[in-house]
């Protein structure tokens, strides 16, 4: 059974020669069906929006796109890493992850636009489960955006003390490189210490999170 870069391969020089390609090609994006979904829930995670149903439309539109363009576009070299190898899968998992940015930013700006007012001009009646929805997703918004700056601050210092373990994380979490042996690669360790570095990196982030809200909170008054 041919690994990833073996069966790209094989499609690229399929590909060339004018030969039938999709039936290798289909089974190639097949393996990378688990980490594109990863890749979407991150991204409806981010905009708050879409549901499981998306993914399916998602991962077809980047198969489309990566057939389209993509298979043409890949030149192997990491855009991250200098120097070093880029994989296929991970050059996938990078449309896919536009792909669904695309979907949720259109649907974010036609609600931007007052898109779903009426023809009168009149906002639309909301029921009062809808109104009580719309408030609990603001407050998650609030809650979210705080978190997502104590995570940046956090990620800041991480780079700064443990450059080692933020490089590692930076690839694992930033670049969507889900696999640790993609991680290992781009960096020239083991698997092994790929693994290491990033659950330290997750360990310093946590305490540094912590010594922040600490910090905010300042020292209690005596009753």
């Amino acid at each position: 059974m041919l690994n990833d870069d073996e069966l790209f391969a094989d499609i690229a020089r399929r590909k060339a020669l004018g030969q039938d390609y999709k039936r290798p090609l289909g089974e190639l994006v097949f393996r990378w069906r688990d980490a594109s979904t990863t890749v979407i829930r991150r991204v409806q995670g981010a905009f708050m929006r879409g549901s499981p149903d998306d993914a399916d439309e998602i991962f077809q539109d980047a198969v489309a796109k990566f057939m389209a363009k993509g298979l043409d576009q890949f030149r192997g070299v990491s855009e991250q890493v200098p120097g070093k190898a880029a994989s296929p899968k991970t050059f996938f998992l990078r449309i896919v992850k536009h792909c669904a940015i695309d979907r949720y930013r259109r649907q974010r700006e036609e609600l931007d636009s007052g898109h779903g007012v009426g023809e009168d001009g009149d906002e639309p009646e909301v029921s009062l489960p809808e109104a009580n929805r719309s408030i609990a997703e603001a407050k998650a918004l609030a809650e979210q955006q705080e978190a997502h700056g104590e995570y940046w601050l956090a990620w800041e210092r991480l780079k700064e003390e443990h450059p080692n373990e933020a490089a590692a994380w930076d690839l694992y979490h930033h670049q969507d490189l889900d696999d640790h042996e993609e991680v290992a690669r781009a960096l020239g360790i083991t698997v092994v210490n790929s693994y290491k570095r990033v659950s330290r990196a997750q360990a310093w982030l946590k305490l540094y999170i912590l010594e922040a809200r600490k910090r905010d909170e300042g020292p209690k008054e005596e009753s």
